[in-house]
Parts: structure tokens; sequence; C-alpha cells
């Protein structure tokens, strides 16, 4: 298939090229320039032709291209050979070019004619290209053009010819030629306006064109002997022309880099990007604004798209197409019939999709499992916390008391044996401290599980009490009022207990300071001291622990400690 389509070419190229070579006239140089223009408008459309075959192998555009190419080259070839068959043969088929170039037009983009009107249409423009122009050349002398003897005979010619049988012809052909190009217009127009996404994005170009190749063959073709004639056959028109086979050309190209742009608009989509979010990115990839993205009902009765309209994938509507996702039962494309043309597009779409909502399923998944992963963290913290305040409930209403009560008692015994027996006085004196010391003890331990205070006064009590007991003169700064969600003071009023221990214990602090600040939305815990720095999250437990505390909540525990410059440990907490 490919050599024959640069057989094609390379037939039109020596073709155009052995014109000039074999040349015999015209005699002046002047002519040299248009006859290369013409030449180069007639390969770059067989150049089109055969970018469409490659593009659309089953679509009839690269015949059209190359059949509107020949019949624009070769007449001009013919007239340039000295010969009276070619020359002639050339006059006749000048202005044939004109109904190729409008069945183009109004097979475009699938390469058929929609009705049987077209078909009489286009069939009318052949007609009236090849009847008026074998009419008016039965009486066109040569000499009439300024042609002098060493111009080529017509062979056609009836006599010596009749100027005014010829301009009557050539006039009625040109009112007949502006009707057929405003039904053609008014035809591409049509189409135009009721065409929807791709098609239509598809024929904006072919409009504009339609417009002024009509606009050039109203007014070069209506026998008047307008102003702008000359100007608009020999300077815009040729560019006109030029410039249709050169946008699809351009065209062809960037279709190729659409599944690139597919590509990069899958990879650009967040992870797990809405279905609505997929569709956009896919239909702006895709050029396709009608493109729609539907998914199978919960309850399998049909389909809905992104926008919740219902679909019906077994008739979808005049000029819809509907193509399966791949690898999924539960979600359909559904898109404009144009890009049928484009059956790889379509297919690379069809797998974009399938992956982004594989991918979208697999990232629902893990976020669901990373939810319950931190829902079950969470439980078991509240699990933990409760049981603490248990703990301490226990031990301060069980072995505190009996502690307490056995403190009195034996405060008692004492004062009653220091009189009789001084040693024995002196042995329960020895006990009572040491059960005192117990109690002391035991309420320490009691507060490490769940210091009571902080369930009685709230965050600040506790914190008020940590200072307090902090070997390291503490300032409090701020502490809201008010009560939080208990998991939230708890992991708080810890956060601001392991961090004054690591003051005491490693940082060799002079002071330390608090502050505790509600924001919107949050509770930031921040302890900072002026000691010697140096810690590190991954080298202490303590840390580590605490880091895991701040996250079962949802939040964050950040540390900063250069050498030298004291540490600061801040927790950012979610507090609705």
């Amino acid at each position: 298939m490919s050599r024959r389509l640069l057989a094609v070419l390379i037939t039109g190229a020596i073709a155009a090229a052995g014109s000039l070579a074999w040349s015999g006239w015209p005699p002046h140089s002047d002519y040299l320039p248009i006859l290369i223009c013409y030449e180069v408008i007639g390969l770059s459309f067989l150049l089109a032709g055969i970018a469409a075959w490659v593009r659309w192998p089953a679509s009839r555009l690269g015949l059209l291209f190359t059949i509107a190419g020949y019949l624009y080259l070769l007449p001009y070839i013919l007239v340039n050979l000295a010969n009276p068959v070619a020359f002639t043969l050339g006059n006749l088929t000048q202005g044939i070019y004109t109904a190729a170039v409008a069945h183009l037009g109004l097979a475009w983009p699938t390469g058929r004619l929609r009705s049987r009107f077209e078909c009489g249409v286009v069939i009318a423009e052949y007609v009236t290209a090849v009847g008026f122009s074998l009419a008016a050349i039965v009486f066109w002398n040569p000499a009439f053009s300024g042609c002098d003897a060493s111009c080529p005979a017509n062979v056609l010619l009836v006599g010596d010819g009749s100027r005014s049988a010829g301009n009557a012809i050539s006039t009625i052909g040109g009112f007949v030629g502006v009707v057929l190009t405003a039904i053609v217009l008014t035809l591409i127009v049509r189409h135009w306006r009721s065409a929807r996404g791709w098609s239509r994005r598809a024929m904006v170009p072919l409009v504009w064109l339609a417009c002024a190749v009509g606009i050039e063959q109203i007014v070069t073709g209506s026998a008047l002997n307008l102003p702008l004639s000359s100007l608009v056959s020999f300077g815009l028109a040729p560019l006109v022309m030029l410039a249709g086979p050169a946008l699809f050309v351009i065209s062809t190209v960037r279709a190729r880099t659409a599944g690139g742009a597919l590509g990069t608009a899958i990879v650009d989509l967040e992870p797990g990007a809405s279905p609505d979010r997929l569709r956009e990115a896919l239909a702006r990839a895709l050029g396709d604004s009608t493109l729609q993205l539907a998914f199978r009902r919960p309850d399998g009765s049909g389909y809905l798209d992104t926008a919740s309209q219902a679909v019906d994938v077994h008739r979808p509507g005049p000029g819809r197409v509907v193509a399966r996702v791949a690898g999924s039962d539960e979600a359909v494309l559904v898109y404009d019939e144009g890009l049928a043309l484009e059956p790889q597009l379509v297919k690379l779409t069809a797998a974009a999709a399938s992956m982004a909502l594989e991918h979208a399923r697999l990232q629902a998944e893990v976020q669901a499992q990373l939810e319950q992963v931190r829902a079950s963290r969470t439980r078991i913290v509240e699990a933990g916390d409760a049981e603490r305040r248990r703990l301490e409930r226990d031990l301060h209403d069980g072995a505190q008391q009996r502690l307490v009560t056995l403190s009195l008692a034996l405060g008692m015994a004492r004062d009653r044996a220091a009189a009789a027996d001084p040693e024995l006085g002196l042995l329960i004196e020895s006990a009572g401290k040491e059960a005192r010391e117990a109690l002391t003890e035991l309420r320490e331990l009691a507060r490490g599980i769940h210091p009571a205070v902080l369930t009685e006064t709230g965050l600040t009590g506790a914190i008020q009490a940590l200072a307090e007991r902090s070997p390291v003169a503490t300032t409090i700064t701020a502490v809201p009022d008010g009560r939080f969600p208990a998991a939230i003071e708890a992991t708080a009023y810890f956060v601001v207990s392991e961090a004054l221990a690591n003051v005491a214990k490693h940082a060799r602090a002079g002071s330390a300071e608090v502050t505790i600040c509600q924001r919107p939305g949050r509770l930031v815990v921040e302890v900072s001291d002026d000691g010697a720095g140096g810690a590190r999250p991954e080298d202490g437990s303590g840390l580590r622990g605490l880091a895991d505390r701040v996250a079962s909540v949802g939040g964050v525990l950040r540390v900063d400690s250069p050498s030298g410059g004291g540490t600061r440990l801040e927790a950012d907490l979610p507090c609705p």
C-alpha cells in the first residue's frame, strides 16, 4: 500500500517537472512562476491524499484528495506542453478541479456523501464543469487571448471561433457555478452546525476554507469582471487552495501525538481523581467535548454518566458510538461517531480510562484499608486510655486508700508503743515512713498511668501540675480554657509530660517553655528548651512512641533540635 501511495506522489512530481523541462511555450518567462505555483498546489493535494490514505485507510478522502490534486495539476501541465492536443485538453479540463474540491468538502470528514441530494449536487458540479467547458472551447480561438503564431492550436475549434458565443456560454456557466457554489457552502455550514464533538471540531477549518473558496469562485466565476477578480484569481486563490491540504497534513501529524496527549492527561490527574475529572481529561486530550463516561447502576438496570444522565448503551443516539472500557463490564465510553475514523485513538482512550479507573479503585481500596488501620489504632489508644483511667481509679480507691489507712494506723500504734517500748516505737515509725513512701510512689505511678487532675480540671490544671513538678524551671505561656475530646486532651498532656521529662533527663537545660494554642480545627502543643539540642526521634523510644501516640489521633509530631541550639517539639493535633 505504501508503495502505491508513493507512486502516486512520484508520478505527479515527475509529470510536473517534465512539463517544465519539455516546455515549448509560453514564450513569456513571467508565466513560469504562476505555473510553478499551480504545480505546488497540485502536489500538495497529492501529498494530502497520501496522508489521508495512511491516516484513514477505510475512508475515501485519500482518493478524493488525489483526484482533486491531479485535476488541478494536469491541466496546467498539458497547457504548458507544445502540443495542440495536449494544449486543447488542458484548456478543456482547467475548471473541473472545482467539482472535485466541492465533492471533497461535502464528503468531509468521513469521505462519504450524506444524502441523495448531495450526490445530485456533486454530479451537477462535474457535469456543469465539463459541459460548459466543452461548449465554450468549441468557440474559443487562442488568438482571442493574445496568443501569436507560436501558440498551439485549439483542435476543437469550429471555424474561426465566435468571441460572443464563447462569452455567452462562459457567462451562463459562471452564474450556474455561482448557484452550485452557494448550495455547496450552505450544505457545508449545515453539516458543521449539526455536528457535535470531534466531528464539529474537525469541520471548523473546512468551514473557513469553504467560505474562502466559495468567495473566490463567486468573484472569479461570475463573469462580471469585478475590480478585484485578477487579484483574487492570481493572488489569494492559490493561497486558499494551498491552505486546505496544508492544514490536513498538519492535523494528521498532530493526530499522531494524540496518544501521547492521552498519556499526559492520565499522568497529570491527581491520584484517585473522580470519574468526572477523568472524563474531562479524556475529552480534552481526545478533542471530543461530548465524550461521556458512564457506569452501570448498582441494581444493574442501566447506565449513568458522570453528570447523572441516563445512557442507553444499545441506542446511544444519532451520531454516537459506545465502546466498552477495557477490562471492565461496569464502564463504557460514549463518543462522537466521527472518531470511528481513529480506531487506534479510541482503543488508547478506552485503555487509558481502564488504567485510570483501576488506579482509582486500588487507591480507594488502599485508602479504605488505611482508614481501617487508623480507626483500629484509634480504638486501641482509646481502649488503652480507658484502661489507664480504670487503673488510676482502682489504685486511688483501693491501694492508695489502704496505704493511707495503714499509715494512720501505724501512727496511732507508734504513739501508744513509744512510752512502753521505745524500740518498738522506732520500728513502727520506720514502717510508717515506708508506708508513706509507698503511697507517694503509688500516687506517682497512678499519675503516670492517667492523671486524675486531667480528668477533673482539664488541660489547664494538668499542665500547671506538670510544670510545678518539673525539676527544670518551666514557664507556661498559653493554655486554652475549656474542655476538648478526651483523646486529644490525653495526647496533649502526654506530649508535654514526655517533653519535660526529656528536658530534665537529657537536655541539660536551664529553662523550658510550654505553649498550647487552639487554632481553627487544630490544637498545637509546643514545648521548647534552651538545652544542648541534638534530640532525634529515631534515637529514642520515648519520642518514637510519642510520635505514634500523636499519629493515632491523626496528628503530626515535629522535632527541631539543632546541636547547641535547644530543642523545640511541636505536636499538631486535629481538634474539631
